[in-house]
């Protein structure tokens, strides 16, 4: 099926027009919004374009009702987004369980909680840099380009709290969501919409209140 199909296919099952852009961004597989003038901005990756009628009928379903339950969509960007990128997954080694935290776990959890399920990247713990300057710490990143979320070791302790875990594990699912928009030939990765999303997280102010008096 080619783009203009799956267009027309969604816009007849949704009954709504869309404008649609077929992406190769395999961190964020498929994600809408409602522009200014109300209309529907949907980004699908390109292998929806050999998606069955079923997976198409709940994206319409998707694009209708937001919060539906998208089990379907789950299941097959489950069983084929590591072939968009094979060779960028393998480069990296996959360490999700630590001593304390399961990230695997915070990411599913999260993932259903904040994101319908849709963010489709890998997330491990980083590797240890020894010893550094708590200040020039970054505690989360998320490279795009090869779908993986790393999390500062650091945050790997009794002493820190799942609720600041699962806030960095959100603020770097938010960037996987979101992307880096250019506007007026500048990259904005912390914009309006990124921080008021970043304030939906539950436990937004104790992690705020938590990274300002405490070390990790």
């Amino acid at each position: 099926m080619n783009a203009d199909l799956l267009k027309s296919f969604i816009e007849r099952a949704a009954g709504r027009a869309i404008d649609l852009t077929i992406t190769e961004n395999s961190t964020s597989m498929l994600s809408m919004k409602h522009t200014p003038k109300g209309d529907i901005s949907l980004r699908v990756h390109r292998m929806f374009l050999d998606a069955s009628p079923e997976v198409l009928d709940e994206i319409a379903d998707f694009v209708k009702h937001r919060k539906k339950k998208t089990p379907l969509i789950r299941e097959y960007i489950r069983k084929n987004h590591h072939s968009s990128s094979p060779e960028k997954r393998r480069r990296a080694a996959i360490t999700p369980l630590g001593k304390y935290h399961n990230l695997r776990h915070i990411y599913d959890a999260l993932n259903e909680e904040y994101f319908n399920g849709q963010i489709a990247v890998e997330i491990t713990w980083g590797r240890n840099p020894g010893k550094s300057v708590y200040r020039k710490r970054r505690l989360g990143s998320c490279d795009s380009a090869a779908s993986l979320i790393r999390i500062h070791p650091a945050l790997d302790k009794s002493t820190v709290p799942r609720y600041l875990v699962e806030y960095v594990v959100y603020h770097e699912m938010l960037h996987a969501a979101l992307g880096i928009k250019v506007k007026n030939g500048r990259r904005s990765i912390h914009g309006r919409e990124f921080k008021l999303r970043e304030r939906l997280f539950r436990d937004f102010d104790r992690a705020a209140n938590f990274l300002k008096h405490k070390k990790i």
